[in-house]
């Protein structure tokens, strides 16, 4: 996973988090848990979550010519962190 910050201001940063495109179908449990890990770690220096948005980037395509079938190889979750 990838992160990028932007500063939003005084008290608050935003960080995109990319999975990695392996091809594969996203786990969103192994995702969403390094995204807790970073959180927690932010967390002991008084950052907290105040919001969040994921957007799928890539999707695998359509497959046995199914519209709307695979799954999502890609993602990105937008968390904006605030501290007082």
């Amino acid at each position: 996973m990838t992160k990028t910050e932007f500063a939003a201001g005084p008290t608050q940063t935003i960080v995109v988090y990319v999975s990695p495109d392996t091809g594969d179908e996203i786990d969103p449990a192994a995702f969403y848990g390094a995204i807790a890990q970073d959180a927690e770690a932010r967390a002991a220096s008084g950052w907290r979550i105040v919001s969040t948005a994921a957007v799928p980037v890539r999707h695998s395509g359509v497959a046995f010519g199914l519209e709307g079938s695979g799954y999502e190889t890609k993602v990105s979750v937008a968390v904006v962190y605030a501290t007082a």
